[in-house]
Order: C-alpha cells, then structure tokens, then sequence
C-alpha cells in the first residue's frame, strides 16, 4: 500500500520539529565559524540529554550552569538555570579540549528546553564570552547588557 498523500507527507516534513527535545534553534556564526542548524540542535540535544540524566563529559563538567559573568541578557523564552554546552566539528562532544564555542540553553522543564543562543572565547579577553551571531536570532548590541532577539525563520524560495 502506498501512502503519498499531500496530508501524509507533510506530516513526514513537521516530525522532527514537533519532536525535537530542545526549542528555538537557528545556525550560528562564532568567530568566523559557521555551525548549520543540525549542529546546534545535536549539541543542544546533547546538552539536554546530560542534565535529564544527571551526567557530565570532560574535566569542566558540561554542561554546567552558565553564570553569564558578562551579563547577556537572552530572551524571555529562558528560563534560569541556563546550561552552557561546547560545539564541535565532526559529532557530539565527549570530553578533552573543548574549544571555544558554546551553546546556552535554559528552561529546562519536563522532555524539553529552549535554545538561548550561543557564546564564544574567540576574540574575548581571557576567559570571557562573546556573543555568536545568531543567523536567525540577530543579538542587537546596545549599552549596558545585549539582548539576543528571536527571530522567525522563513523558508527560503
């Protein structure tokens, strides 16, 4: 039996966002490098599946909470404690170095999160964060603490 319905389909297309575990992911852009949406929602997933499970990966604990020392100040959509998770190329992050790029979720609540955005040593003094650029959550800087703005994603044509 064949099911091609437009209705069947279309069902196919919406699964994976209906079902994914942590909200409100875009691409980003940290210091040059360019994560794809699969990217951060991977991380972002990882991330939620170690604090639902009470785990942690490498010698800094992650995630851990983000204690946002430079006074970023995410969208209303986060809910404290915000996580903080390292990015990185070729899979998911199992320990050793982490390298400079994180994402932040927070509203941890029941099987799901939201995506805050995400930081970046890169171009920081010390060990400070920068803001990434969010390609679908642009941060507006302004005086005194940045707010990350959430955007709507529209489909390209």
């Amino acid at each position: 039996m064949k099911c091609s319905t437009p209705l069947t389909i279309l069902a196919l297309l919406i699964a994976p966002a209906a079902f994914a575990k942590v909200h409100g992911v875009t691409e980003i852009e940290c210091g040059g490098q360019q994560w794809n949406i699969d990217q951060v929602q991977s991380a972002s997933e990882e991330s939620f599946d170690h604090i639902k499970a009470g785990t942690t990966v490498g010698k800094n604990d992650y995630p851990h909470k983000f204690n946002n020392r430079e006074g970023f100040e995410f969208s209303k959509e986060c809910a404290h404690p915000l996580y903080e998770f390292p990015i990185v190329s070729g899979g998911d992050y199992e320990g050793g170095p982490p390298k400079t790029d994180r994402i932040v979720i927070g509203s941890v609540k029941g099987d799901t999160a939201y995506f805050c955005g995400a930081i970046t040593h890169t171009g920081a003094v010390g060990n400070n964060f920068k803001e990434c650029r969010d390609q679908g959550n642009k941060t507006t800087p302004r005086s005194g603490p940045r707010t990350m703005r959430r955007g709507v994603r529209l489909p390209t044509m």
